[in-house]
C-alpha cells in the first residue's frame, strides 16, 4: 500500500488527488518515465494548498519531507533556507525530476568522475528532469528561502555521494582539467552548508 502525505488525501472520501495517476500509486515494482516525473512534481506544485501548509524553512538544516512512497516513486518536498545545498550525489540509477514552487535553486552537474561540467539556475515554475546516470548538487545560493519538489523512480535506491570539493569546485585528489570560466564562477561563490538527504 502506497505511504501518502496527509496533505496529498482530498474529499469526504479521502481520496488520492487526481493528479498521481494510478501508475504513481501502485503497489506493483516498476518505474516511471521523465515525463510523467515532471507531470507529477508540476501537479503538485500548481497545489499550493497541498504543500504550502506543510513546508518549513529553517536555518539550521535543510527541511524535507516525503509525500509519497510507492514501489513505483518517492516524491520529497524541500525547504531550502539561503546558503544550504546537498553534497554531491547522484540517485542509485532512478529517473529524476524536480519543480521549483518558489524562490529558485542552482543545480551544478558533474560527470560519472565527479568533475564539475556545467550550472544551471532553476527558477518558480520551472521543472527539470534527469536521467539515470545524473550527479549533480542542488543550492539555494540566493537571499530568499526556496521550495522544490522532487520525484524518482525507482523509489528508495541507496545514492552515491562524491568527494569534497575544494575551494576552486574540484576534487582535491582527482583534478580534471574544466572549462576556465566555469571554475572561476564556482570558485568565486560563497561557500554554503551541506545537507544530508535528497
Amino acid at each position: 500500500m502506497p505511504l501518502l502525505h496527509p496533505s496529498l488525501l482530498s474529499g469526504p472520501a479521502r481520496r488520492p488527488e487526481p493528479f498521481l495517476s494510478a501508475r504513481s500509486l501502485s503497489d506493483e515494482p516498476g518505474r516511471i518515465e521523465l515525463p510523467e516525473l515532471r507531470r507529477l512534481t508540476a501537479g503538485l506544485a500548481a497545489r499550493t494548498d497541498v504543500w504550502r501548509p506543510v513546508i518549513r524553512h529553517t536555518a539550521e538544516r535543510r527541511w524535507y519531507t516525503r509525500l509519497l512512497l510507492s514501489a513505483t516513486v518517492e516524491v520529497w518536498l524541500i525547504g531550502w533556507y539561503p546558503g544550504q545545498q546537498t553534497e554531491v550525489h547522484d540517485h542509485g540509477g532512478a529517473l529524476g525530476a524536480l519543480t521549483v514552487v518558489q524562490g529558485r535553486v542552482e543545480e551544478d552537474r558533474f560527470d560519472r568522475e565527479w568533475a564539475l561540467t556545467g550550472s544551471r539556475e532553476h527558477v518558480t515554475g520551472s521543472s527539470a528532469g534527469f536521467g539515470a546516470a545524473h550527479v549533480h548538487r542542488v543550492a539555494n545560493r540566493g537571499s530568499v528561502a526556496a521550495t522544490t519538489i522532487h520525484a524518482y523512480s525507482p523509489p528508495e535506491l541507496p545514492m552515491r555521494y562524491g568527494p569534497e570539493l575544494a575551494a576552486d569546485g574540484t576534487q582535491p585528489a582527482v583534478q580534471v582539467a574544466l572549462q576556465p570560466a566555469l571554475t572561476a564562477a564556482v570558485a568565486a561563490r560563497p561557500p554554503v552548508g551541506a545537507g544530508s538527504a535528497r
